[in-house]
């Protein structure tokens, strides 16, 4: 395997990509020169290791990070859904149009899978688990978990020393 390719395929980031990283995770805004001057790197170089790492797959996109409540959604809620396995890969495309879901993940637990769903009231959120979640094909049961405060939320999260 040729020193590229290895770097492709498997090469973590190091303490230069992660100031880039950590700079871009509090404002995907940031110019080119103020990234460069906070990972102490040429323009060209902090332009060529982002280019790099969203080649690679490490950054994925870039967003807008927005207060929900004031965006009139006021209810988050963590939803954990349980069922039949045949039926995961048809609710698949199903769950991903539902717009007040924003985020799911196929789990191995106790829970099958679960949402991060995002409403503007109770009765919105009534609805969408006793209407259209609890209706999908195989679904056996539902438990919903109602936040009441966001503590944490990275958008980067650093890895340990894994030594």
């Amino acid at each position: 395997m040729a020193m590229g390719e290895q770097r492709r395929n498997g090469r973590r980031p190091d303490a230069t990509d992660q100031t880039i990283l950590s700079a871009l995770a509090k404002d995907a805004r940031t110019g080119i020169t103020e990234i460069a001057a906070l990972a102490n790197v040429s323009r060209a170089t902090a332009y060529n290791r982002i280019k790099r790492l969203t080649d690679e797959g490490v950054i994925r996109g870039y967003s807008v990070v927005t207060d929900h409540s004031k965006m009139g959604l006021g209810v988050t809620a963590l939803v954990l859904i349980s069922g039949s396995q045949p039926d995961w890969r048809a609710n698949r495309e199903i769950l991903s149009s539902y717009p007040e879901i924003e985020y799911c993940w196929y789990v191995v637990g106790s829970a099958d899978i679960v949402l991060l769903v995002r409403v503007a009231n109770t009765n919105q959120l009534r609805d969408l688990i006793l209407t259209r979640l609890q209706s999908l094909p195989g679904v056996t049961s539902t438990q919903t978990l109602t936040v009441i405060d966001e503590v944490v939320h990275r958008p980067v999260v650093e890895p340990g020393d894994t030594e």
